[in-house]
C-alpha cells in the first residue's frame, strides 16, 4: 500500500513563487502593501535558492582499467602461479603485497573479504623484498559481476586490490579458477600479448595454428582459445591491440594455407588495411611476407597477364604483385579497373616502350577505358619527312582498330592526328577532300556542273595523297588491313555534296577569304538543289 507524503521543499518553492506573483500584481495595481509583498517574496526566494544549493548526488565508482605497466606487474606476479598454488587460503599476515592499481608495495594486508581463496604470488618486480600479490578469486558459474577495491588505510601504505566474485555457493573450487588463469599462458598479460576476443569464432585447429604463426612472425603470444571467454569477463580490462602495433620479426616464408588463415583471421576482426603495413609477394616458388616500404603498393596476382607484365616491366619497385590466392583480392585496393585507371594516369607518354606496352594491355578492355589513353594527347603530329611521331600514331591506330564502336575510334583519330607535310604546312582530316570525281553535277538532269579544282584553289585536293600514303605505310607495318584503315580514317567512302560544301566553308574560314566565281556558283547550286 502506497503512502502519500508532503514534499516540503516543493511547498517552500511554490509558496515563495506565489508570494512573488502576488507582490508583482500588487506593484502593478499599486496596492498599499505592494512593497512589503514583493520584498517578502524575493527574500523567501533567495532563501530557497540558498538551501537548494546544498544537494547530494549518488556517484558510481569508476572501474579501474589496467595500464600497460600494471598489466606487466600482474603478469610478473602470475608467472609463479603454479608453484605458489599451495598458498591458496593463507592468511597473508606479515607479508608484503603489491597494489595492482598503483604498483606500490604494502607491508601488511588484511584478510581478503568474502573468500578464503586469497593467492599470495611472488613477484620479480621487487627482488629486494619478499613482495607478493594478493588476489581473492572465486570461480562461480555466473559471470564476474563486481570488482571491489579496498579503501586505503593510510596514505603511506596504499591498500592492495581484491577481486571478489560473490556467489551463493562455494562448490566451485579455487583450483578451477587457477586452471583458467593458467590457460592465459601466464605471460598473456605482458607486452607481447595480441588479444582478439572475436577470434573465438575460429575453430580450435585454426586458432592453434594462428597462435603459432603470430609467435613465429611477430613474436606475439595469443591467449589460448579456452581462455577467451574468461578474459572477456576478467575484472581488469585487457586491451585489444591494433594491427599497427604488429612488427614482423623479419621476412618469413608462408604456405598457401597460412595466407588463407591470416585472411580469415583479419576478416573476422574486420581489419582491411593489412597491406598498409605488410607485403605478400612471390619469391621464386615461395610466398614471402615482409614489412611494406613507403612507396610500395600491392596489386593482386590474379590480374590479366598483360597487366601484370606491364607492371613488372615499368613499376617493379612500386607495384608489388601478390600471390594469386583468392582471399587476398578482397583486401587489396588497387585492382581491376582501379589498377587500369592508375596505370593510364601514371603512364609516361614520353617513354615509347611504356606507352606501347600500356596500349597493348588495353586492347581487351572496354572502349571507355581505351578513350582515356587517347585523352592523354592533345595532338599527335606525324612528320612525313623524318617519320617523327609515327610510333605514337601507329600505336594509337592499332588501339583504335580494337574499338567495339568504330565511330568512337574515328572521332578520336580525327581529333588527335595531324600530318606535317613540310615546315610550313600541317593538315588534319578537315583539310582532306575525298572525291575521286573532278566534277560535281546539279539539277534534275545534271545540267549544271562545277569543277572541284575551281572550288578548292589552295591545293586542298592534294591533301588526300598524304593520308593515302600513311594508310599504305600502316598496312605494310601490319597495323590493320587497308580496308579497315580506310574505315578508321573515315576515307572509305567519297565525300557527299554536303561534306564538300562543309569543307569549302571550312577552307574559306581558314584562309579568311570570300567566296567568288566557281565557289559562289557551287554554294548557290547546292542550296538550290540539295
Amino acid at each position: 500500500m502506497k503512502k502519500k507524503k508532503l514534499d516540503i521543499f516543493n511547498l517552500f518553492y511554490s509558496g515563495a513563487a506565489v508570494v512573488i506573483l502576488i507582490g508583482v500584481i500588487a506593484k502593478l495595481l499599486e496596492w498599499p502593501a505592494q512593497d512589503l509583498l514583493i520584498t517578502g517574496g524575493l527574500a523567501i526566494e533567495a532563501v530557497v535558492f540558498g538551501v537548494s544549493a546544498i544537494k547530494y548526488v549518488e556517484v558510481e565508482e569508476k572501474q579501474e582499467v589496467a595500464t600497460e605497466a600494471t598489466l606487466a606487474k600482474v603478469a610478473d606476479g602470475l608467472g609463479n602461479l603454479a608453484s605458489n598454488a599451495a598458498g591458496v587460503g593463507g592468511s597473508g599476515s606479515g607479508d608484503t603485497f603489491v597494489n595492482i592499481q598503483t604498483g606500490t608495495a604494502d607491508t601488511a594486508i588484511p584478510a581478503a573479504p568474502s573468500s578464503g581463496n586469497s593467492l599470495k604470488i611472488a613477484s620479480t618486480s621487487y627482488p629486494e623484498t619478499t613482495t607478493k600479490l594478493a588476489i581473492d578469486i572465486q570461480a562461480p558459474a555466473t559471470p564476474i559481476v563486481t570488482t571491489q577495491i579496498l579503501e586505503e588505510p593510510t596514505k603511506a601504505a596504499p591498500a592492495p586490490v581484491y577481486m571478489n566474485t560473490p556467489s551463493p555457493t562455494n562448490a566451485m573450487s579455487a583450483s578451477n579458477t587457477l586452471w583458467q588463469l593458467e590457460q592465459l599462458d601466464i605471460l598473456s598479460l605482458s607486452k607481447d600479448l595480441f588479444y582478439q576476443p572475436d577470434w573465438n569464432r575460429l575453430s580450435t585447429e585454426e586458432y592453434n595454428h594462428l597462435s603459432s604463426l603470430f609467435k613465429t612472425l611477430f613474436n606475439k603470444k595469443v591467449p589460448t582459445k579456452e581462455s577467451l571467454p574468461f578474459l572477456a569477463q576478467f575484472p581488469v580490462k585487457i586491451p585489444v591491440p591494433e594491427i599497427a602495433e604488429l612488427d614482423l620479426v623479419g621476412p618469413s616464408i608462408l604456405e598457401v594455407h597460412d595466407v588463407e588463415l591470416i585472411c580469415k583471421a583479419f576478416e573476422v576482426i574486420k581489419v582491411t588495411n593489412l597491406f598498409e603495413h605488410f607485403i605478400l609477394e612471390l619469391v621464386g616458388p615461395d610466398i614471402m611476407i615482409r614489412a611494406k616500404q613507403s612507396k610500395e603498393t600491392i596489386i593482386f596476382g590474379g590480374e590479366d597477364e598483360a597487366v601484370l607484365a606491364h607492371c613488372q616491366a615499368f613499376y617493379k619497385n612500386e607495384l608489388i604483385v601478390s600471390p594469386n590466392v583468392d582471399c587476398l583480392k578482397a583486401i587489396i585496393k588497387l585492382k581491376d579497373q582501379f589498377l587500369i585507371d592508375y596505370l593510364i594516369q601514371k603512364v609516361n607518354i614520353k617513354n615509347e616502350a611504356e606507352f606501347i606496352s600500356l596500349s597493348e594491355t588495353l586492347a581487351t578492355k572496354q572502349d571507355e577505358t581505351k578513350k582515356k589513353l587517347f585523352n592523354k594527347f592533345k595532338k599527335i603530329k606525324y612528320n612525313t619527312q623524318n617519320d617523327a611521331g609515327y610510333v605514337y600514331l601507329k600505336t594509337l591506330t592499332k588501339l583504335a582498330a580494337t574499338f567495339t564502336d568504330q565511330t568512337i575510334a574515328q572521332d578520336l583519330l580525327n581529333t588527335v592526328v595531324e600530318i606535317q607535310v613540310n615546315d610550313t604546312l600541317t593538315i588534319t582530316f578537315a583539310d582532306v577532300v575525298n572525291s575521286y570525281a573532278d566534277t560535281i553535277y546539279f539539277g534534275p538532269k545534271n545540267e549544271y556542273s562545277v569543277v572541284l579544282k575551281d572550288i578548292f584553289l589552295n591545293g586542298e585536293l592534294d591533301n588526300m595523297s598524304y593520308f593515302t600514303n600513311l594508310i599504305e605505310k600502316l598496312a605494310t607495318d601490319g597495323i590493320a588491313n587497308k580496308s579497315k584503315l580506310l574505315e578508321l580514317f573515315n576515307l572509305k567512302e567519297q565525300d557527299s555534296k554536303k561534306e564538300v560544301f562543309n569543307k569549302l566553308n571550312y577552307h574559306l574560314a581558314k584562309t579568311n577569304t570570300v567566296a567568288g566565281g566557281a565557289q559562289l556558283a557551287f554554294i548557290l547550286l547546292y542550296k538550290q538543289y540539295s
